[in-house]
């Protein structure tokens, strides 16, 4: 309910009157001051930004002009007289430092005898300069004057619009050899500019000066804007004299609308406050109750969460506790105030270290880990552990505690049946693929077309499910602690150069494989690392694009050999980059559902490596996918 506002006497009227003239005065006055200062800041920011633009399109339609004089003066130095191979070596070198070049010409005599690059651009070889009306009179005057000259826009003979460079060569004893010409392709220089213009939010106009003074028709934006009013830069090109025109910017009256409304505002809220004091201490009365209400359930929420939830400070201690703390360890809240949170755990020490590495290595974000709890009775159990730094002064870290000796209970439980049933799949899925592979063979005697291609479907069928077997008891293995592994020193090299030659006989795929180094010594289980980098490189022949080569590439780092497998395709979502290590772990869409797989193969080359005490990881490629692993480097 609203307070009414208070009534007003004479004389706080008049002051009210009064205040409110002067009021309107001091702001219309400082509005005035502020329309000029606007108009002078717009001016100068317009000015600022031109000049961004021209600098940098002066710097990047320069540099090949400035390379063209560079090849002018070697030409020069050396008399005119190039071999067609050393002459293709230094136009290619030319052209690669530029990306605005579309080709370089070599007019001995004024006549194009070589081009680079030479594809797409046969028309004007042999082109004889005055063979054409229209360009000729600017080329003789520009041979006669002896100067650089930077035609265009213009219509090329080999197709398109682009500016061209000619400098007229003349060798040392005077005489005239030839024009070098640099044709510069028109629609990335528009690029530049256009992209230049709009990021700084301005509108921009070029135009050309003739020898004689005289300017020529706007041949970038809109002839409009060469006007009295817009600001006029010349830009300084090699071989052209330009003008940069800038529109201008009006001086908007929406800050000074703004900056009205605000001071107006002000004003009346200054008389509305004044007479909504009282209903604001009763405002504030009700917030403080709400305050309170809402602090009673929000600890209600607190003590009746099934998680146990601590606060503790620097030093470690417990500050807040909540009830299900009491009922996790069976210790009373008030006795848990005040204790070393470690108390609670089996493994103490081993749990502080873990959360140090944890809070040194990740961003200051929750983080988990699985440890040993400890309840009152001495009695341990499994513990899921969350701890979060707080930036609040009193308290420093807020941990959850999780009883998941149920949850722990049932997936020993899962692995179980999983490894029971993967027992008892074995056999007949071995007995089936063998008939199948004899059927298949023809020991049946002669099938037919239809009959050979079931069987075959069968077979492959199969020998899928007989792979996924095989992944779910390594992968309980992996899980209980009964993966045996032989960790002996090899060679990584000629297994990779195997699995390679391999592959890309029976796939019909090519393969890169890069090793600066004669021997990759490695301290791991051979046939582990075999399955491991079949699993990987399996992996990128099914996501990379058809008839794109599957690079590998071997590095050595201090204590390490590292094994990177790249491959040309759309790569991991970035939603799925965090499950791509977890089991049965396969991006959620139709061209990974496409490809046959377990999920599960990652997954166990994650558990192996870590158990060979290597590396694996995942890095997005701008055009494809990075898998790399890392394993200890065996001692020589």
């Amino acid at each position: 309910m609203k307070t009414p506002l208070p009534p007003l006497n004479t004389w706080q009227r008049l002051l009210l009157v009064l205040l409110t003239l002067a009021m309107i005065a001091g702001v219309e006055l400082l509005l005035r001051n502020e329309q000029a200062r606007l108009s002078v800041l717009s001016q100068q920011q317009q000015l600022a930004a031109a000049d961004q633009v021209r600098t940098r399109l002066e710097k990047e339609l320069n540099i090949p002009l400035y390379l063209t004089a560079s090849l002018a003066s070697y030409l020069t130095a050396k008399s005119g007289q190039l071999e067609a191979q050393e002459l293709d070596i230094l136009l290619a070198g030319l052209v690669r430092q530029s990306s605005y070049i579309r080709n370089i010409g070599i007019a001995p005599g004024n006549r194009i005898q070589h081009v680079y690059p030479l594809a797409g651009n046969e028309q004007a070889i042999n082109l004889y300069y005055p063979d054409l009306p229209l360009q000729w009179p600017a080329i003789a005057s520009m041979i006669s004057s002896r100067r650089a000259l930077l035609s265009g826009p213009l219509d090329l003979v080999q197709g398109g619009r682009g500016f061209i460079y000619r400098y007229p060569l003349y060798l040392e004893d005077g005489s005239y050899w030839g024009i070098i010409s640099t044709v510069i392709d028109l629609a990335p220089v528009w690029q530049l500019l256009t992209n230049s213009a709009k990021e700084l939010g301005i509108e921009v106009a070029l135009r050309g000066l003739t020898t004689e003074g005289e300017v020529t028709p706007a041949f970038f934006g809109e002839q409009q804007l060469f006007n009295p009013r817009s600001l006029q830069l010349n830009v300084a090109i090699r071989g052209a004299e330009w003008q940069m025109a800038v529109k201008e910017a009006p001086v908007t009256g929406s800050r000074l609308t703004l900056l009205r409304l605000g001071l107006y505002a002000t004003a009346l809220c200054i008389l509305y406050l004044l007479s909504r004091l009282l209903a604001t201490v009763y405002r504030l009365r009700q917030s403080r109750d709400a305050l309170t209400e809402s602090e009673q359930r929000l600890r209600s929420i607190y003590d009746n969460v099934l998680d146990g939830i601590i606060t503790v400070d620097r030093s470690g201690r417990i500050q807040t506790a909540n009830s299900a703390c009491s009922r996790i360890f069976g210790y009373q809240t008030d006795a848990l105030l005040g204790q070393k949170w470690t108390f609670l755990l089996a493994n103490a020490q081993q749990v502080e270290r873990q959360i140090e590495q944890q809070m040194q290595q990740a961003t200051p974000e929750q983080q988990q880990l699985e440890c040993q709890g400890l309840r009152a009775d001495g009695q341990s159990f499994e513990l899921l552990l969350f701890h979060t730094p707080m930036p609040q002064a009193h308290y420093y870290k807020l941990l959850v505690l999780r009883d998941i000796t149920e949850r722990k209970r049932i997936e020993r439980l899962q692995n179980d049946f999983v490894a029971t049933v993967s027992h008892e799949l074995r056999t007949p899925l071995t007995s089936i693929n063998g008939a199948l592979s004899l059927a298949v063979g023809g020991a049946l005697g002669p099938l037919s077309t239809q009959q050979q291609k079931m069987l075959e479907i069968a077979q492959h069928n199969c020998r899928q499910l007989h792979q996924l077997v095989n992944d779910l008891l390594d992968f309980e293995k992996l899980s209980s602690g009964n993966m045996p592994l032989k960790i002996l020193p090899f060679d990584l090299l000629p297994l990779l150069q195997q699995l390679s030659q391999q592959l890309a006989s029976s796939q019909q795929r090519q393969f890169e494989l890069k090793a600066d180094a004669a021997t990759y010594p490695v301290l791991a289980d051979e046939a582990r690392v075999r399955q491991i980098c079949l699993n990987l490189l399996s992996n990128a022949l099914k996501f990379a694009e058809s008839d794109t080569p599957i690079t590998l590439q071997l590095l050595t780092h201090a204590q390490q050999v590292e094994l990177q497998v790249d491959d040309i395709g759309k790569g991991v979502p970035a939603a799925f980059e965090p499950m791509l290590f977890q089991r049965f772990a396969q991006a959620d869409s139709a061209s990974s559902r496409a490809q046959s797989g377990t999920g599960l193969g990652l997954a166990i080359s994650k558990q192996l490596i870590d158990k060979m005490h290597g590396d694996i990881g995942y890095q997005r490629l701008a055009n494809g996918s990075r898998f790399f692993i890392r394993l200890p480097l065996a001692s020589s």
